[in-house]
C-alpha cells in the first residue's frame, strides 16, 4: 500500500470523523434548548457573513493549489510534493466545512437563534463534507 493510498484513506477516515461529529453537536446542541428567536439580528448576520468567507475560502483555495499543482506537473516535479500539496488542501477544506456547521451551534447556543436558523449551518456543513470528499491525487503529466 502506498503512502498517498494510505493517507487517502486517512483523510476519508478523518471526513466521516468529522461528518459523524457535525450530527452529534448538532444533537448536542439541542439538549434543553427553547424555541429560540425566529429573528435574524446583527449577530446572526455577522456569523452568516463569515460563513460565506469560511465557505468562499474553501474554494479559493481549491483553485489556488489546483494551479500551483499545474505548474508543477509542467515543471516535472516529484509527485510527492505534488500530493502533499493536494492532501493538506484537502485537510484544510474539510476543517472548513466543519467549521462552518459548528458555526450553526454558536448560532444556536450562544445566539439563542431558531433550530431552522442553525439548521441551514449544519446542512451546509455537511454537504460541504461530501462535497469535499478527498480524492486520489492526479497523476497524468502535462506534456
Amino acid at each position: 500500500m502506498s503512502e498517498a493510498t494510505l493517507s487517502l484513506k486517512q483523510l476519508r477516515l478523518i471526513q466521516i470523523g468529522l461528518i459523524i461529529a457535525t450530527i452529534v453537536f448538532a444533537m448536542i446542541a439541542e439538549i434543553g434548548r427553547g424555541p429560540g428567536s425566529e429573528e435574524w439580528t446583527g449577530r446572526d448576520w455577522i456569523v452568516a457573513g463569515l460563513a460565506l468567507w469560511l465557505i468562499s475560502s474553501g474554494f479559493t483555495v481549491r483553485r489556488r493549489i489546483g494551479k500551483r499543482v499545474g505548474k508543477l506537473s509542467m515543471q516535472q516535479r516529484s509527485d510527492e510534493k505534488i500530493s502533499r500539496m493536494q492532501r493538506v488542501g484537502q485537510l484544510f477544506r474539510l476543517g472548513i466545512a466543519q467549521s462552518v456547521a459548528s458555526w450553526g451551534m454558536v448560532l444556536r447556543m450562544v445566539l439563542h437563534g431558531a433550530l431552522w436558523q442553525a439548521s441551514i449551518f449544519y446542512a451546509v456543513g455537511l454537504f460541504l463534507l461530501l462535497l469535499w470528499t478527498p480524492r486520489e491525487v492526479a497523476r497524468d503529466r502535462v506534456p
